[in-house]
Protein backbone atom coordinates (compact mmCIF):
# COMPACT_ATOMS: atom_id res chain seq x y z
CA UNK A 1 0.00 0.00 0.00
CA UNK A 2 1.12 3.47 -0.99
CA UNK A 3 1.51 6.67 1.35
CA UNK A 4 -0.52 9.23 -0.15
CA UNK A 5 0.71 12.48 0.24
CA UNK A 6 -2.01 15.12 1.73
CA UNK A 7 -2.67 18.66 0.03
CA UNK A 8 -2.13 20.13 2.92
CA UNK A 9 1.53 18.83 3.43
CA UNK A 10 2.54 18.92 -0.55
CA UNK A 11 1.38 22.95 -0.98
CA UNK A 12 3.35 23.59 2.11
CA UNK A 13 6.22 21.55 0.83
CA UNK A 14 6.29 19.12 4.16
CA UNK A 15 5.04 15.97 2.08
CA UNK A 16 4.09 13.99 5.08
CA UNK A 17 1.82 10.82 4.67
CA UNK A 18 -1.80 12.01 5.04
CA UNK A 19 -3.64 9.93 8.12
CA UNK A 20 -5.28 7.65 5.46
CA UNK A 21 -2.01 5.96 4.60
CA UNK A 22 -0.53 3.09 5.98
CA UNK A 23 2.35 4.07 7.12
CA UNK A 24 4.01 2.97 4.33
CA UNK A 25 6.87 4.38 1.82
CA UNK A 26 6.78 4.44 -2.12
CA UNK A 27 8.96 2.14 -3.79
CA UNK A 28 12.59 2.67 -3.59
CA UNK A 29 12.36 5.64 -0.84
CA UNK A 30 13.12 5.15 3.12
CA UNK A 31 10.54 5.07 5.20
CA UNK A 32 10.26 8.80 6.39
CA UNK A 33 11.17 9.67 10.37
CA UNK A 34 10.42 12.69 12.47
CA UNK A 35 12.97 14.07 14.45
CA UNK A 36 12.91 13.85 18.01
CA UNK A 37 13.91 17.07 19.00
CA UNK A 38 11.17 19.38 18.44
CA UNK A 39 13.99 21.97 17.33
CA UNK A 40 15.68 19.75 14.41
CA UNK A 41 11.73 19.79 13.12
CA UNK A 42 12.08 22.87 11.42
CA UNK A 43 8.15 23.93 12.67
CA UNK A 44 9.43 26.66 15.04
CA UNK A 45 10.23 24.18 17.69
CA UNK A 46 6.91 22.74 18.50
CA UNK A 47 6.40 18.84 18.60
CA UNK A 48 3.08 16.93 16.98
CA UNK A 49 2.30 16.25 21.22
CA UNK A 50 2.86 20.25 22.21
CA UNK A 51 0.11 20.89 20.19
CA UNK A 52 -2.32 18.84 22.35
CA UNK A 53 -0.68 19.92 25.51
CA UNK A 54 -1.33 23.54 27.25
CA UNK A 55 0.92 26.08 26.74
CA UNK A 56 2.88 26.10 30.33
CA UNK A 57 1.40 29.64 31.09
CA UNK A 58 -2.17 28.58 30.57
CA UNK A 59 -1.48 26.11 33.39
CA UNK A 60 -3.36 26.83 36.55
CA UNK A 61 -0.85 28.54 38.96
CA UNK A 62 -1.24 28.55 42.88
CA UNK A 63 -0.58 31.15 44.94
CA UNK A 64 2.93 31.51 46.02
CA UNK A 65 4.05 28.51 44.27
CA UNK A 66 5.81 28.55 40.98
CA UNK A 67 7.44 25.64 38.92
CA UNK A 68 6.14 21.96 38.82
CA UNK A 69 4.44 21.73 42.62
CA UNK A 70 2.38 24.61 41.25
CA UNK A 71 0.31 22.43 39.00
CA UNK A 72 -1.74 19.84 39.39
CA UNK A 73 -2.09 20.47 42.95
CA UNK A 74 -5.37 19.84 45.76
CA UNK A 75 -6.19 22.77 48.11
CA UNK A 76 -4.08 22.64 51.40
CA UNK A 77 -5.39 20.86 53.60
CA UNK A 78 -4.03 21.64 57.59
CA UNK A 79 -3.36 18.82 59.92
CA UNK A 80 -1.61 15.20 59.20
CA UNK A 81 -2.24 12.37 57.25
CA UNK A 82 -4.49 9.64 58.71
CA UNK A 83 -2.05 6.67 57.83
CA UNK A 84 0.79 8.58 59.88
CA UNK A 85 -1.51 9.56 62.63
CA UNK A 86 -2.28 5.93 63.58
CA UNK A 87 1.42 5.16 62.95
CA UNK A 88 2.03 7.39 65.79
CA UNK A 89 -0.42 5.70 67.89
CA UNK A 90 0.50 2.80 67.01
CA UNK A 91 3.98 3.68 68.16
CA UNK A 92 2.86 5.21 71.47
CA UNK A 93 0.68 2.10 72.27
CA UNK A 94 3.59 0.01 71.55
CA UNK A 95 6.04 1.34 73.86
CA UNK A 96 3.40 1.92 76.39
CA UNK A 97 2.86 -2.50 76.21
CA UNK A 98 6.55 -2.67 76.29
CA UNK A 99 6.58 -0.86 79.45
CA UNK A 100 3.43 -2.32 80.88
CA UNK A 101 5.00 -5.75 79.87
CA UNK A 102 8.21 -5.07 82.14
CA UNK A 103 6.29 -3.64 84.72
CA UNK A 104 3.45 -6.01 84.97
CA UNK A 105 1.60 -8.55 83.77
CA UNK A 106 0.08 -7.95 80.27
CA UNK A 107 -1.13 -5.03 78.89
CA UNK A 108 -3.12 -2.58 81.48
CA UNK A 109 -3.20 0.68 82.64
CA UNK A 110 -0.35 2.01 81.04
CA UNK A 111 -1.54 0.71 77.97
CA UNK A 112 -4.70 2.33 78.15
CA UNK A 113 -3.73 6.09 78.99
CA UNK A 114 -1.41 5.39 76.46
CA UNK A 115 -3.81 4.42 73.61
CA UNK A 116 -6.43 6.77 74.48
CA UNK A 117 -4.17 9.77 74.61
CA UNK A 118 -2.52 8.91 70.97
CA UNK A 119 -6.21 8.60 69.96
CA UNK A 120 -6.95 12.18 71.26
CA UNK A 121 -3.40 13.61 69.83
CA UNK A 122 -4.33 11.83 66.16
CA UNK A 123 -7.52 13.48 66.01
CA UNK A 124 -6.76 16.63 66.99
CA UNK A 125 -3.78 16.71 64.56
CA UNK A 126 -5.18 14.71 61.78
CA UNK A 127 -6.93 16.09 58.24
CA UNK A 128 -10.72 16.47 58.37
CA UNK A 129 -10.64 14.46 55.79
CA UNK A 130 -9.26 11.43 57.48
CA UNK A 131 -10.71 11.79 60.37
CA UNK A 132 -12.66 8.19 59.70
CA UNK A 133 -9.28 6.15 59.95
CA UNK A 134 -8.56 7.94 63.05
CA UNK A 135 -11.80 7.05 64.15
CA UNK A 136 -11.64 3.08 63.61
CA UNK A 137 -7.95 2.33 64.29
CA UNK A 138 -8.02 2.34 68.22
CA UNK A 139 -9.26 -1.44 68.11
CA UNK A 140 -7.02 -2.21 64.97
CA UNK A 141 -4.08 -0.68 66.87
CA UNK A 142 -4.92 -2.27 70.33
CA UNK A 143 -4.95 -5.73 68.54
CA UNK A 144 -1.57 -5.20 66.58
CA UNK A 145 -0.02 -4.21 69.79
CA UNK A 146 -1.49 -7.15 71.45
CA UNK A 147 -0.09 -9.54 68.55
CA UNK A 148 3.27 -8.09 68.80
CA UNK A 149 3.16 -8.21 72.88
CA UNK A 150 1.95 -11.85 72.68
CA UNK A 151 4.44 -13.02 70.09
CA UNK A 152 7.44 -11.21 71.72
CA UNK A 153 6.89 -12.27 75.56
CA UNK A 154 8.87 -15.17 76.12
CA UNK A 155 6.39 -17.04 78.36
CA UNK A 156 3.26 -16.39 76.11
CA UNK A 157 2.23 -18.44 73.67
CA UNK A 158 0.24 -17.24 70.42
CA UNK A 159 -3.04 -19.41 70.48
CA UNK A 160 -6.62 -18.41 70.83
CA UNK A 161 -7.56 -18.02 74.51
CA UNK A 162 -4.51 -15.58 75.05
CA UNK A 163 -5.43 -13.71 72.35
CA UNK A 164 -8.90 -13.84 73.41
CA UNK A 165 -7.89 -12.86 77.36
CA UNK A 166 -6.17 -9.90 75.84
CA UNK A 167 -8.85 -8.88 73.74
CA UNK A 168 -11.33 -8.94 76.35
CA UNK A 169 -9.26 -7.11 79.00
CA UNK A 170 -8.12 -4.54 76.43
CA UNK A 171 -12.22 -4.01 75.69
CA UNK A 172 -12.53 -0.90 77.58
CA UNK A 173 -9.11 0.70 76.61
CA UNK A 174 -10.53 0.28 72.91
CA UNK A 175 -14.31 1.57 73.91
CA UNK A 176 -12.25 4.78 75.58
CA UNK A 177 -10.27 5.96 73.08
CA UNK A 178 -13.18 5.03 69.78
CA UNK A 179 -15.36 7.21 72.36
CA UNK A 180 -12.95 10.13 72.56
CA UNK A 181 -11.80 9.72 68.57
CA UNK A 182 -15.83 10.05 68.02
CA UNK A 183 -16.36 12.96 70.25
CA UNK A 184 -13.59 14.79 68.47
CA UNK A 185 -14.39 13.82 65.39
CA UNK A 186 -17.67 14.81 65.45
CA UNK A 187 -16.83 17.97 67.27
CA UNK A 188 -14.04 19.01 64.19
CA UNK A 189 -16.86 18.17 62.31
CA UNK A 190 -19.37 20.65 63.43
CA UNK A 191 -16.94 22.77 63.54
CA UNK A 192 -16.36 22.98 60.25
CA UNK A 193 -19.79 23.93 59.08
Amino acid sequence: MRAERSDAGRAAGRGYPSPRAAGGAPPGRAPERRATDPRAAGRGGRHPDDLRRPAPSAAPRDRGRSGSSAYGTRAHSPGIRGALAIAGVFLVTLVAAAADSYIGLGLGMITLVALTAGTIGAALVTRRSDLLSVLVAPPLVFVAVALLNIGLAPSASLNLPTLATLLVRGFPAMGLATGVALVITLGRLAARR
